[in-house]
């Protein structure tokens, strides 16, 4: 089993994290939970999805708040019993610490097909900033949005330096802490390197989804995250989704709608992707006027900068260290 072996997850290993903080990476608890309710207090729920439940709880034996991912995975991806969404993350996340990835703590095996995974706590997702500001009629204040805008692409450029593909980037799985932005949710992630290889074409929240993906792109790379990115540091300034299509189709419809339909001096090989069509209708690009309309403030660096994150060609858009070098990110400390 040498992936379960390489996350950590036989054999009883332990990890040391920044902080001192030692981490098991296995304990097992047999037919129950009796150990991790006698050490963890539930305080309530976060969120939850197919996979399981993340809780909000309370470490008895260091009184931190904690965010405990408990999942439930019974057989389809498995790798020696081990789900390979949890070797992923864990193995992915065991010795990663930078300000702006919430911070994997430790794993515990509660028994056949359940895992739970103790994480850095960060009370608010940017998500929900951003429908509360919807609601309300009102706007992210820029120097927010710039700042925030530093802390993601800060996060994203840790993973890609690190060869890692987060290919989930969204307002849900980015969190808003006291100091700024964490990224979280690293079950869809995967280590890129040369040769490519061929990823899973569903990954990726449709509206967040990189258009070479939509179109049907089985080799990609990094390129997918910035676009992600893009769509992210959009909707902070506007407070709305910038591509809310509702099919992959929908979505495309949206994308070529803002940005042009792309040409082969543009984009070299996009006809030969498998989800492109001659018959789609053909746009022309609005240089953003929409989005600059929706939000003055973010003037011509913010538009300059947006346009390079949803550059349709992924071999000509920013990678994540050139965006951080950007105007846009500089014109606030």
């Amino acid at each position: 089993m040498p992936e379960a072996r390489e996350a950590g997850l036989v054999g009883g290993a332990t990890s040391e994290v920044p902080g001192g903080r030692q981490a098991p990476i296995s304990f097992d608890w047999g037919d129950g939970n009796e150990h991790l309710d006698a050490r963890y207090e539930k305080l309530g729920i976060i969120g939850s999805g197919v996979f399981g439940t993340v809780y909000k709880a309370r470490d008895k034996e260091t009184d931190e708040i904690v965010a405990m991912k408990h999942l439930h995975l019974e057989g389809g991806d498995l790798c020696d019993g081990v789900p390979a969404q949890v070797i992923r993350e864990i193995s992915l996340l065991r010795d990663f610490s930078h300000p702006n990835i919430a911070q994997l703590w430790s794993i515990q095996i509660s028994g056949l097909g359940d895992y739970n995974l103790i994480l850095e706590y960060v009370d608010l997702e940017l998500h929900k900033v951003l429908r509360t500001h919807q609601k309300e009629g009102t706007r992210m204040p820029m120097d927010q949005v710039v700042k925030y805008s530093q802390d993601l692409l800060n996060g994203i450029h840790a993973c890609h330096v690190r060869l890692i593909i987060h290919r989930d980037l969204k307002p849900q799985n980015v969190l808003i802490g006291k100091d700024g932005l964490k990224i979280c949710d690293f079950g869809l992630a995967r280590i890129y390197a040369l040769p490519i290889k061929l990823y899973t074409h569903d990954v990726i929240t449709l509206w967040y989804r990189a258009p070479e993906i939509l179109l049907g792109a089985q080799k990609y790379g990094p390129e997918v995250d910035i676009w992600s990115a893009g769509c992210i540091v959009a909707e902070m300034g506007t407070c709305y989704p910038t591509f809310p299509g509702d099919s992959e189709i929908g979505t495309i419809f949206k994308i070529l709608k803002l940005l042009g339909s792309p040409t082969e001096e543009t984009w070299a090989g996009f006809s030969k992707l498998m989800h492109w069509k001659e018959s789609f209708p053909k746009w022309k690009p609005t240089g953003l006027e929409p989005i600059r309309d929706m939000r003055p403030e973010l003037g011509d660096n913010g538009i300059d900068f947006l346009k390079h994150l949803l550059d349709m060609n992924p071999q000509s858009r920013l990678s994540s260290r050139r965006a951080k070098s950007h105007p846009f990110l500089t014109s606030v400390k």
